[in-house]
């Protein structure tokens, strides 16, 4: 095959890379702050069942 069709391949492999990264970092983002929040509201409420227990 033409070196030169594979460097193009490899380039555009690169850039297409680049581009969805640019897409998924806020996706990620928006995701581990819900995480965080699902992850607090748990705790929470495991701790009143430790406190409504101990008492």
């Amino acid at each position: 095959m033409n070196p030169v069709l594979w460097i193009l391949v490899i380039l555009a492999a690169v850039a297409l890379w680049f581009l969805i990264s640019f897409i998924f970092i806020p996706v990620g983002r928006i995701a581990l702050k819900k995480w965080d929040k699902i992850m607090g509201i748990l705790n929470n409420e495991e701790q009143k069942e430790r406190e409504d227990k101990d008492e």
